[in-house]
């Protein structure tokens, strides 16, 4: 992935750089004073990173990442150095901007999920098209496109909780870290429906428009506007002011609205993966370069658990030699079908 000749390597170097530097320069005041309250904060952050991280992988069934690690590692970069120094800058003149025009009343409500949506959005966006332009011959499927776009959002979503935490740490009393822990533990607990998910649905579009030249431009626009939007839209309707009388059901509503949406595209992302993998295990067996019986047994986890069992009934076998097995031949697979050209959707 690191790619010298490319111009927009270096893009991506200058602006990750550049977002870096802004997000030092912007929360450093803060920091000096409240980094008692981000270290005790911080073991929530990274309880984020460990859940949030590990659940992208228990997504990837078919174990796409195999051949997509690089893009993946700066997709997360992008989200934790670039995105939130420029979206902390531009929120703030954003803001005013609608506050300019729409009045006091109107700001105080809608001004921050206006914002949000359209800034943090475009800047993972911005993140998420680089990586996929750099990575396009390996970039192809929608499940590369939900991958790319969880770590580049949860790049963003642990960086962003430990700017929370550190503005936390501003309202409490002297050597009480009580606020940033409250806030470690809440930004924990809503992560679900936090900027991975909502940069994973956006990614989906974004790599297929970016990566599918053999789709019409029509087609690839259609794809972008959908899953692009559908992420906007989350996003501004979870920074949206809940009802004043019911702000805790708002909030467990929503949760609830936001992984159903999820499971929802995430099932038929898994549906593009399998049609794939059968794909791919039908041209290596008719090139004679691959088995057929034992690579049609990894298409699911219960038809893996069914293979490891049929092989204990001829006699001992070790688990984890098994699992690793298995891993090694889907990674076998992922690595084959990039070679092979074939992509899904057709």
């Amino acid at each position: 992935m690191i790619r010298p000749t490319s111009p927009l390597f270096w893009v991506y170097c200058l602006v990750t750089t550049l977002g870096l530097a802004a997000l030092v320069f912007q929360i450093a005041p803060v920091a000096a004073l409240t980094w008692r309250d981000m270290l005790a904060g911080l073991p929530f952050t990274l309880a984020t990173f460990v859940v949030f991280g590990g659940l992208l992988g228990q997504l990837d069934r078919l174990r796409a990442r195999a051949t997509i690690r690089g893009p993946l590692v700066m997709g997360f970069l992008w989200g934790a150095l670039a995105g939130p120094g420029i979206a902390m800058y531009a929120n703030d003149h954003n803001m005013r901007v609608i506050q300019n025009l729409a009045g006091d009343a109107f700001a105080r409500d809608w001004q921050a999920p206006i914002s949000a949506a359209i800034v943090e959005e475009a800047v993972k966006g911005i993140g998420v098209f680089a990586v996929a332009w750099l990575a396009k011959p390996l970039l192809q499927r929608p499940m590369h496109g939900l991958l790319l776009g969880g770590c580049t959002g949860l790049g963003f979503q642990v960086v962003e909780d430990i700017t929370y935490e550190a503005n936390a740490g501003l309202l409490s009393a002297q050597d009480d870290s009580s606020n940033a822990i409250l806030v470690g533990i809440l930004r924990l607990l809503t992560g679900i429906t936090s900027h991975w998910l909502l940069t994973a649905l956006a990614g989906i579009g974004i790599v297929l428009a970016t990566t599918r030249a053999d789709w019409s431009r029509k087609r690839r626009a259609q794809v972008f506007a959908v899953f692009y939007l559908l992420g906007a839209a989350l996003h501004f309707g979870w920074d949206a002011p809940s009802p004043a009388s019911v702000p805790v059901g708002s909030i467990l509503a929503r949760t609830l609205l936001y992984v159903l949406i999820f499971v929802v595209v995430y099932g038929w992302v898994v549906q593009t993966e399998r049609h794939w993998f059968r794909a791919v295990v039908a041209w290596a067996v008719a090139r004679g370069i691959a088995p057929a019986g034992e690579l049609s047994t990894l298409i699911s986890l219960r038809s893996r658990r069914r293979a490891r069992a049929a092989e204990r009934l001829d006699g001992p076998r070790n688990r984890r030699d098994q699992l690793r097995r298995q891993r090694v031949l889907l990674d076998w697979v992922q690595e084959a079908g990039a070679r092979s050209g074939i992509r899904y959707p057709p």
